[in-house]
């Protein structure tokens, strides 16, 4: 289940803002990262299950309790594996710049030794 809950939509935001601004509570949370609240209650949950997170009742003074989250020792070492893929993203995009320009150069000493390269876009 680790990969799976690290793969989900919003995951690596929620843990990057904990990682970011420390403890914090649901509120926060829902109003910083805009995510609705009942994906955010889920998530949240199955974070604090797999132990990426830890949660926190205060109960002064309030109706309901406030719940609290922190960002744990795993969670903290989570934000490495969106770090690498961050990475390869970028040497994604940098390979793919790289390959344009490759193809750009063909075509220029192509035009340059006379000849003529026509592309026609497709239906």
């Amino acid at each position: 289940m680790t990969l799976k809950i690290l793969a989900k939509k919003h995951v690596d935001r929620i843990l990057r803002y904990l990682n970011e601004y420390g403890e914090c509570y649901f509120g926060q949370i829902k109003s910083e990262l805009e995510i609705d609240q009942s994906s955010l209650s889920t998530l949240l949950t199955e974070l604090v299950n797999e132990e990426y997170i830890s949660k926190r009742e205060e109960q002064e003074g309030y109706k309901l309790p406030k719940s609290y989250y922190k960002l744990t020792e795993l969670g903290k070492y989570s934000l490495i594996i969106y770090e690498e893929f961050d990475n390869m993203q970028k040497m994604k995009s940098k390979f793919h710049n790289e390959i344009n320009g490759d193809v750009g150069q063909v075509i220029n000493i192509d035009k340059a030794d006379g000849l003529e390269i026509n592309f026609k876009k497709g239906n």
